[in-house]
């Protein structure tokens, strides 16, 4: 599948943010005595900005809405970008998304579902996720374990709000589903934790080059699920499931099946190439979230990281199961 990226006129939508509070020492609550409002479309609207306001730091969400559909409300994915960015050339202001993206939002319209793309960068003066922003301390500014999935609930709540101007919500708001690449795919796994199942006496640190890293230097505990419900499930494309150590035991290790404490709320499909170094800890992940019982699918590929926005012959068929997958998850058979 080769699609040529689109300029799209984007009506920009100022003043509508989605708060967060500090609601507990971590800040892992959503607020629940913040009214944000309603947000109101066109019926007629292909595309538009909105932004949430997560930690005092305004995040572009770009919503791609298909049209011809005869949908009173739609299904919706969040798409969660890996460490490239989610535009053209890192250029935010030039309102094109990439090449991936906006293939994704041409699926996504024929389809008939939403599509809400995360920018989890730009806002916080990063272009890409490279050098020193790869690694404790200084990735935590963009920590796919605790920050990113500040942004995609941020984005599911923002959608729950939006309604067209004859009434009807944009989203079924129990029909959204997520999906992520790369760093994206590893926000997405953190995203989808859940929160209830950490043991009592746990502690969030991170490990690298033997240095520790604990609350006091800016770790945080992973979001609690949404007060409104979380998303319905998610599909993840060759990421990582380490985190740094954040949740325990290498989930490669003989002790992980009691010192790993990974567990999902919601239903997880895995694209994972064999030809990548993020491949073996994620296969453990996978064997190690079935053995205690939870909804995961794999589907393995003989390609490389990244295959999914290449001519490869295995795009179009990962692409093709994760529309079939979520059809099924977001109740569109």
């Amino acid at each position: 599948m080769k699609l040529r990226p689109k300029k799209f006129n984007l009506l920009l939508v100022f003043g509508i943010l989605l708060f967060y509070s500090s609601c507990s020492k971590d800040r892992d609550n959503l607020s629940s005595g913040i009214d944000i409002g309603e947000i109101i479309l066109n019926p007629a609207t292909k595309d538009t900005i909105v932004y949430a306001l997560v930690d005092d730091i305004q995040i572009p969400i770009y919503l791609s809405i298909p049209q011809n559909c005869n949908n009173t409300d739609y299904p919706a994915i969040v798409l969660l970008h890996g460490s490239d960015g989610m535009w053209k050339n890192h250029d935010f202001k030039n309102g094109i998304m990439s090449r991936q993206n906006n293939e994704w939002r041409e699926i996504f319209d024929a389809n008939c579902i939403v599509g809400a793309y995360v920018d989890s960068y730009s806002t916080r003066g990063v272009t890409a996720r490279t050098g020193d922003l790869r690694i404790p301390p200084e990735n935590f500014k963009i920590s796919a374990q605790f920050v990113r999935p500040k942004d995609a609930n941020a984005a599911l709540e923002l959608l729950r709000k939006i309604k067209f101007s004859n009434g009807n919500p944009l989203v079924r708001s129990k029909d959204i589903g997520l999906l992520g690449f790369s760093d994206g795919a590893t926000a997405l796994a953190a995203t989808l934790y859940n929160a209830k199942s950490t043991p009592s006496n746990w502690e969030w640190t991170q490990k690298s080059d033997g240095l520790e890293y604990g609350s006091s230097d800016g770790v945080l505990a992973p979001q609690a699920l949404p007060l409104n419900g979380g998303f319905s499930g998610g599909v993840f494309y060759y990421g990582g499931t380490v985190g740094y150590g954040y949740w325990g035991d290498n989930p490669c290790s003989d002790d992980a099946i009691f010192d790993n404490i990974y567990e999902p709320y919601a239903p997880i499909l895995f694209h994972i190439p064999l030809n990548d170094e993020l491949t073996e800890n994620t296969l453990c992940t996978v064997e190690l979230l079935q053995s205690k019982g939870h909804s995961v699918e794999l589907n393995l590929y003989d390609a490389n990281h990244s295959f999914d926005h290449t001519d490869d012959i295995y795009s179009p068929l990962g692409r093709t199961s994760t529309i079939d997958w979520f059809k099924s998850i977001l109740k569109m058979n």
